[in-house]
This record gives C-alpha cells, sequence and structure tokens, in this order.
C-alpha cells in the first residue's frame, strides 16, 4: 500500500470511529448473530462476528443484486478483492480490526437483469411472473432449472455444485441466496448483509424521514450531478423527487411526495431505498471505510458526496474492483506452442488468426497473374470467334465459362490444401479466443465461474484467484486455474 493510500484509510478509519455511533454497532451485532446462528459457520466468520462488537473495527464492503448462480464471474471478483483488502489492511494497521463484507441488494427488482447467466455455451433463463423484491421471490419456479443444471454434473454426484443447488429448496430467493455466498466464501470469513431486515431499516429512520419530508438530498444529488456533468464525467444515475420505494407481497411501488400514506420508525420495514439512498443506507449501518465496485458503481458513487453531508454522514473510499481472466495450463501449453503471449488473445480473432499464418511463414498465392493471362485469353478467343465463326458464338462462351469455373475450382483447391496444414491449430486459436474473449466482450462479464468447473468443484478455483489476485494492479490479472 502506498503512502497515499495509507493516509486515505488512517484518515476514514478517524472520521468512522467518530461517527460510527456505539448503538448501530450493537445493533448490527444482533441482527447478524440471529441471521448466522442456524449457519454452520468456520472460524473465521465465528471471529468476524465477534470482533464487529470492537470498537476498532471496520468493514470493507461489496455489493451485487442477487444474480443467477452468482452470475457473471466479476462477482467472485468483487468479494476476493474485499476479502484480500481487509488482510491487507490488518498489516498496514495491526491495531484495528477489518472484516470484509457482501452487501447482498436482496431488495432490487430488476428480475430481467439477473434471471439469466451463460454456461456450456447455453443461456438459462429463471421464468417467472413474480414481482417486487427479487429477494422474497419464491423459488418453486426455479427449481426445474436447478434440477436440469444438475445432470450437467451428474457424473461427479458428490461434487460441490450439488450442495450449492440445494440452498434454494423451500426457501425464498435471498435466502437461498445467502446460504449460496455462505456457502463459497464461509472460510474466508465473509459477512453477507441482507439489507431487508427490519431492525436495520428501523435505525436508518433518518434518512428516510429526510427523502420523506425534504428535497435536501435530492436536490444535493442533482448539485453535484451538474457539477460533474461541467466537467464531463459520467452520471449514471438519476435522483428522483423520492427515492424511497413501497414493498408489498409482489410489489415494489415508488413512493410519491403527494402521497397520504403516513410513515413512522416503527413501519420503516415497509420502505425500500433505490440507488441514490442504498449507499447511504448502506454507510449508515455499517462500520465501513471503503466499498469496492466496477466502474459505473464508482462513477454514480462520486454523485453521491453531497447526500452523504446532508446526514452528516463519512462519504468512504471507492475502490474499482480487480478485473480478470481465467485460464488453463492447457491454454497456456497451446500459447507458448503457437508462439503467442497470453495477452495477444486479446486481439480480434481474425486478425490473431492471419498473424498466426503469417508467422508459419504462410503464403497466400498470387493468382492475379493466372487471372490476368485467362482475361487476355478469353478476349483474343472471343474476338477470333467474331471473325472466323460469328455463327458458334454462345457454343464458344458456354466452353470458355465451363473452363473458367474448371479454374476456379482447381484455385478453391489449392486454397483447401493450403489451409488444412494449419487447420486444427486455427480452429483452437477459434475455441481459445472464444473462451478468453467469448463474442469479442470481456470474459467476466459473460461467463460464469461454473464454465471452468467441469466437475461442480467451484472452492478450489475460487482459492486460486484469491492466492493469484493482485489489489496493486491496474490492469485486468490473469489467473491460471488447477
Amino acid at each position: 500500500m502506498d503512502a497515499q493510500r495509507y493516509a486515505q484509510f488512517e484518515q476514514q478509519i478517524a472520521l468512522k470511529r467518530q461517527n460510527y455511533p456505539a448503538a448501530q454497532r450493537a445493533l448490527l451485532a444482533q441482527v447478524l448473530h440471529e441471521k448466522y446462528k442456524d449457519l454452520s459457520v468456520s472460524d473465521k466468520v465465528k471471529s468476524n462476528l465477534a470482533l464487529l462488537q470492537d470498537a476498532n473495527t471496520f468493514s470493507i464492503t461489496t455489493g451485487h443484486q442477487l444474480c443467477l448462480m452468482t452470475g457473471p464471474l466479476y462477482f467472485i471478483y468483487k468479494i476476493l478483492h474485499v476479502i484480500k483488502l481487509s488482510e491487507e489492511l490488518k498489516v498496514q494497521f495491526p491495531e484495528q480490526n477489518f472484516v470484509p463484507v457482501y452487501w447482498m441488494a436482496s431488495e432490487d427488482h430488476d428480475f430481467e437483469e439477473i434471471k439469466s447467466f451463460l454456461l456450456f455455451g447455453q443461456k438459462w433463463s429463471w421464468e417467472s411472473t413474480q414481482k417486487g423484491a427479487v429477494g422474497r421471490f419464491d423459488t418453486s419456479e426455479l427449481l426445474p432449472l436447478l434440477a436440469e443444471l444438475k445432470t450437467k454434473f451428474q457424473n461427479n454426484p458428490s461434487a460441490e455444485i450439488h450442495r450449492l443447488l440445494h440452498c434454494f429448496e423451500a426457501k425464498a430467493y435471498g435466502a437461498g441466496f445467502f446460504e449460496l455466498v455462505h456457502s463459497l466464501f464461509d472460510a474466508y470469513g465473509l459477512l453477507i448483509i441482507d439489507a431487508d431486515q427490519p431492525e436495520l431499516k428501523q435505525s436508518a429512520w433518518p434518512i428516510w424521514e429526510k427523502d420523506l419530508q425534504t428535497s435536501a438530498i435530492h436536490e444535493a444529488v442533482c448539485k453535484e450531478t451538474e457539477k460533474l456533468k461541467k466537467e464531463d464525467q459520467p452520471t449514471p444515475i438519476e435522483s428522483k423527487e423520492s427515492n424511497l420505494f413501497l414493498l408489498g407481497k409482489d410489489k415494489r411501488e415508488r413512493i410519491e411526495k403527494t402521497s397520504t400514506l403516513d410513515f413512522q420508525k416503527e413501519n420503516s420495514a415497509l420502505l425500500s431505498p433505490n440507488v441514490v439512498l442504498r449507499p447511504l443506507y448502506q454507510e449508515w449501518i455499517l462500520p465501513n471505510l471503503a466499498y469496492v465496485g466496477g466502474p459505473s458503481e464508482i462513477a454514480y458513487w462520486q454523485q453521491l458526496p453531497l447526500a452523504f453531508a446532508c446526514l452528516d454522514l463519512p462519504f468512504p473510499l471507492t475502490i474499482q474492483r480487480v478485473g480478470g481472466i481465467l485460464f488453463q495450463e492447457k491454454d497456456l501449453e497451446f500459447i507458448e506452442k503457437i508462439g503467442f503471449q497470453k495477452q495477444d488473445f486479446l486481439a480480434d480473432k481474425a486478425d490473431l488468426k492471419a498473424r498466426y499464418l503469417q508467422a508459419q511463414g504462410d503464403q497466400v498465392p498470387d493468382y492475379s497473374i493466372q487471372q490476368q493471362l485467362w482475361s487476355g485469353y478469353k478476349k483474343s478467343f472471343f474476338e477470333l470467334t467474331e471473325q472466323e465463326l460469328p455463327q458458334e458464338k454462345r457454343m464458344v462462351e458456354a466452353e470458355l465459362t465451363r473452363i473458367q469455373k474448371q479454374l476456379e475450382a482447381l484455385e478453391q483447391k489449392f486454397e483447401k490444401t493450403r489451409k488444412a496444414k494449419f487447420d486444427k491449430a486455427l480452429k483452437q486459436i477459434d475455441q481459445l479466443s472464444e473462451k478468453l474473449l467469448p463474442k469479442g466482450q470481456l470474459q467476466e462479464r459473460q461467463l460464469n465461474i461454473l464454465q471452468f468447473c467441469p466437475d461442480g468443484e467451484l472452492s478450489p478455483r475460487i482459492a486460486a484467484i484469491y492466492e493469484q489476485m493482485q489489489l496493486d494492479s491496474k490492469e485486468s490479472q490473469w489467473f491460471l486455474l488447477p
């Protein structure tokens, strides 16, 4: 950790210590104890749950929607990043404690965004007519998809994937997803916050009250947004006059300022924050120092400092998550065999294959001479026909066309023979390129972790990523998997 980053965290520790009430810490510890009491937990999780009660303990947080089977790969990277950062901070500040936290966005209602994932070239989708907070969805409609997924790993019936699929049986989707993430990251001490908790929402009543009764938060976000726009900075979110939703059975509806609904602290469990208020809620209930997110997340957090100031709430450090590319030993062997570097496979597939052929000394034959000769030959024959055999013109044209087709077929045969020498390697380049850069897009946004777990064992692959992850790298990292 460089000196500047060290100083930033040192300042943040002091700010949070001064502005995080002991009562809020006690409530958080109580809520989490209740959440975890019926789960089998590692010693690290037990330790972190106990440490949360200590005034010298702070959190490092990331958040994400409840994507189907963890969704894209970067979900894994985000969580491992906060785990790694918590460990690094403990080395830098040995007198403090740091706990990695995953903020589970269980109240999000954008089902279309999370209902599908890609695996083994197939799109897996959960079709449902349910509405409202996704974390409250009934999972009975999901079970057929999970059963089908299970068949993909039937050759290894004791594999980890089968235990993970059981997480969703007879539970709301949020509860199942909680267990899934806990199973994957329990060994690392990760704590999971389900924000849809009545006690936590009640504790954040000052935020809800401010939004319900004034326009202060909305105006603060608009002011910051205008400033960023003038600086040509991204502004992904738009604040509303009201940034709260009303939660109910199968619904999540925006609360209008003209609403006659009478909200008090006691019924704040009915309230759900949007993207503007969610970060404020998170920082209110957690002893948090930093938020780790993707580029778009970091961008919208930059629209919020003045909103935080409205509540005298410390604004956290925002840190862009690690990006990564997964590959295997066999991939590396092939790359080295053809004389390329890993980074070469981030180029266009067609360019990559052309470079390979060139590197093999392959020269594309120049057929232009033959084409010129044939054009001259045809011309002379047409002229001769006009002079000597005008009545046979159609017959001559047909014969010359037949000969031309034969010549073209011969040219194609030459090309096929030439390319066949490299056909196997070119197919392998195609396959590897699609694996590392699927559909020309970032691997971390397209593929699911299961793509790299044909035996159904996720934990060894996650452990490999964890061991190789470097937080000081600004470039996408290459993670070699077993």
